[in-house]
């Protein structure tokens, strides 16, 4: 009988865990905050989450309170009973209460420049050029694939050119730090990011609005394509006037004048979050701090950086704003 109650309390613990999720489930709906960490296309999973987990912390409890041994076990042939010493137990509980706890008493944090500067701009597989031939939606990619292998493997011998003994000690770390060197273009997204594919003929009408506004203003809902569009035809925008939302931060190589106005943009969650930015100039500009967030008026123009074609603000006039209610930046198609 003892042993069936302290197997009743255990079920009743389990349950009370799983209604601990039920209720941080809900606390980050209610607040709207879970935007902070999924894509809005990932809540009808969460929804489902939320739901399954109460059912279950709730079936749970209903559980524990039965005195008929046969109604707490499943009698699937596995050992289900509790941990042999209440400190394996505790350990074993606190790997699922931490988490629910913590996600009560901390403060939802959003992604900033920190982040930039460990994740970086940049892909090796991924380049400027590949956005601005419209290679990630037109199939195109592969002729671009091959024109980037092409200079690398144009490198590779310059390199073996310019000092053969060395080339040869360690081709290895040669070869990866000449494919860095490929990859050393700013506002990139990182390896893995998943591009969602866009409705038929979705860019060309987007980029015929684009052109006939006087002001191009840069939304939230269509951030994205309204980026990918601009860099890859930056010469048919040059001229154009243009408003952009967004957190200051600078590379190190940049000038006092210059800065990005940089979004995070979330495929699926914060795990996948890539950036997306304008290169930006204004005399003045050293006056704005990193992670400041700013709304940008101004000329599009072009520049040259690190050998990479891209568009770049000459900023005329520029705001402080609070940070948005929801930072980051989503497709929706």
């Amino acid at each position: 009988m003892e042993k069936t109650r302290d197997y009743g309390f255990h079920i009743y613990l389990r349950g009370i865990i799983l209604l601990g999720f039920t209720l941080l489930f809900f606390k980050l709906l209610a607040t709207g905050n879970i935007t902070n960490f999924i894509a809005p296309r990932m809540m009808p999973f969460m929804y489902f989450a939320a739901a399954t987990l109460f059912i279950l912390g709730i079936v749970q409890i209903w559980r524990s309170g039965s005195k008929n041994k046969e109604e707490l076990v499943c009698n699937c042939g596995f050992d289900h009973g509790e941990s042999s010493t209440p400190i394996q137990s505790i350990l074993i509980y606190s790997m699922f209460v931490l988490p629910v706890v913590t996600g009560f008493m901390f403060y939802d944090n959003v992604l900033d420049s920190s982040i930039i500067e460990k994740r970086g701009f940049t892909s090796s597989k991924q380049v400027v050029e590949k956005q601005q031939q419209a290679g990630a939606f037109d199939g195109s990619g592969e002729k671009e694939e091959s024109s980037t292998s092409d200079a690398s493997d144009t490198s590779r011998a310059e390199a073996y050119l310019d000092d053969p003994d060395s080339y040869m000690e360690n081709p290895e770390e040669a070869k990866e730090g000449i494919d860095e060197k490929l990859a050393d273009a700013p506002l990139e997204h990182p390896e893995g990011f998943e591009v969602q594919a866009p409705p038929e003929g979705y860019y060309e009408e987007l980029k015929a609005e684009m052109l006939e506004m006087d002001t191009i203003v840069v939304d939230d809902d269509r951030y994205i394509p309204m980026m990918n569009i601009i860099d890859m035809n930056v010469k048919e925008f040059v001229g154009k006037r243009i408003e952009i939302l967004g957190f200051v931060y600078r590379e190190s190589d940049f000038t006092k004048d210059q800065f990005v106005v940089a979004r995070f943009g979330l495929s699926c969650c914060v795990a996948d979050a890539s950036v997306y930015g304008t290169l930006s100039n204004m005399p003045g500009a050293q006056e704005l701090k990193n992670d400041d967030w700013v709304k940008v008026s101004g000329t599009l123009t072009s520049t040259n950086y690190n050998n990479f074609t891209l568009p770049y603000v000459q900023v005329d006039t520029v705001e402080k704003v609070e940070q948005p209610d929801s930072p980051y930046i989503y497709e929706y198609y």
